[in-house]
């Protein structure tokens, strides 16, 4: 089975469908797949964990789920947004406007 094709079965099978993989690079040095996992949310797209598999595809190293998790929060809180809303508005929930 393609390194992909497995990463994503198991990720869909065990964690969800908000998570997909990423695209797998071979590290030459540790003579090992690795491969991201990308996760959707509301403000985009985020990289919340890595798989490790060996040459011949067997796990290495897979990331608990709470893991990921606890790297999706900590990467939302530090993920810009937009809010539309009026200066009024804007102070009254203390947000201070970015001009881009």
């Amino acid at each position: 089975m393609e390194i992909y094709e497995k990463v994503r079965k198991y990720l869909y099978e065990n964690i969800g469908h908000l998570t997909t993989a990423g695209t797998p690079r071979y590290d030459v040095k540790e003579n090992a797949w690795k491969v991201p996992v990308l996760c959707k949310t509301e403000r985009g797209i985020i990289v919340i964990g890595e798989f490790e598999l060996d040459k011949d595809g067997n796990f290495l190293n897979i990331p608990t789920k709470q893991e990921m998790l606890k790297t999706v929060e900590m990467e939302m809180e530090r993920l810009p947004y937009l809010y539309y809303g009026s200066k009024k508005e804007l102070d009254e929930h203390k947000i201070r406007p970015v001009i881009i």
